[in-house]
């Protein structure tokens, strides 16, 4: 029986094929050359705090259902004004996230800071689409090149080669995900990923208004598969404001942050707020220097 995994991943696949049919390659490429970038990349931009937020958009989500448009719709501003969001992560998934590139590049013409696309990258097509709408970093999952590792690497040094920075994704697969040579930033999904049982747990905490699809001790579990001098990133999961310094004493750099920010039930410029003082609250030693503070942090 396919997880829900499955299903996504095959929904991508088909949605680039229909895309490069629209769009030939050569063409994307030459649109990548002439591409915005934001004037700080994102690699520097979260190396610049003690502490950053990757702040998230997406219209709704397999595990929480719909986000609050008025969420949505004001997110970006909201982002763009707040000192501890770094970069903005934007979902580009279509069918199970409510994602577009057209939202990529709204976010790359509204906002200086650098962005993330997040979605199921597989393709090398991906890639370069991402650099022709305005991304300056990519997300890649280590559990979906689990069979082909040798793919994933070539999609890393694509990116790379194009003035891009990677997030490199563990935890789909727990303990046996590995970073590849070359990831210089590496995140921890907390998310449960395991088959169908997924979608149970996602149906029935979208019934009872609790994320049930979310194993919370997976931050901490699971650090230690980022080896030091690498940026870590704590994914998935950080509902509230009081994990922040949990993270940062688990010697996180940054903490990628969605459905809370966007969830029903609360105003997004509220929420953001919280975590923005609760990054501000960190007890950061003396002795660290600014900037550059995130190597010195994971060493």
């Amino acid at each position: 029986m396919a997880s829900l995994i499955d299903d996504i991943v095959n929904s991508v696949q088909r949605r680039v094929h229909e895309r490069k049919q629209r769009l030939p390659i050569e063409d994307l490429r030459a649109m990548a050359r002439g591409a915005k970038r934001a004037p700080v990349g994102f690699r520097d931009a979260l190396e610049s705090k003690p502490f950053s937020l990757i702040a998230e958009m997406k219209n709704r989500s397999p595990s929480s259902g719909d986000m609050d448009s008025a969420n949505v719709a004001a997110a970006l501003s909201v982002y763009s004004s707040t000192p501890s969001v770094s970069a903005i992560s934007i979902l580009t998934e279509e069918d199970y996230f409510g994602g577009s590139l057209d939202h990529l590049r709204r976010a790359r013409m509204l906002t200086s800071k650098p962005i993330l696309r997040k979605d199921f990258i597989v393709d090398e097509y991906q890639v370069w689409e991402a650099r022709a709408n305005g991304a300056d970093a990519i997300l890649l999952m280590a559990g979906l090149h689990e069979a082909d590792p040798g793919r994933a690497t070539r999609l890393l040094e694509l990116a790379q080669s194009l003035g891009m920075e990677v997030l490199y994704e563990l935890g789909m697969n727990g303990e046996s995900d590995r970073p590849i040579a070359g990831a210089a930033i590496c995140g921890i999904n907390s998310r449960r990923f395991e088959t169908t049982a997924l979608q149970v747990r996602s149906r029935l905490g979208r019934l009872i208004g609790a994320e049930l699809s979310i194993d919370s001790d997976k931050h901490r579990a699971l650090r230690p598969l980022i080896p030091n001098g690498t940026l870590a990133v704590a994914e998935s999961g950080i509902d509230d404001p009081s994990r922040i310094n949990a993270l940062f004493d688990m010697k996180y750099n940054a903490a990628l942050i969605g459905t809370a920010f966007l969830k029903k039930g609360a105003r997004v410029a509220d929420v953001v707020r919280d975590f923005d003082e609760a990054v501000k609250r960190l007890s950061i030693p003396a002795t660290v220097p600014l900037p550059g503070i995130a190597r010195a942090h994971t060493a």
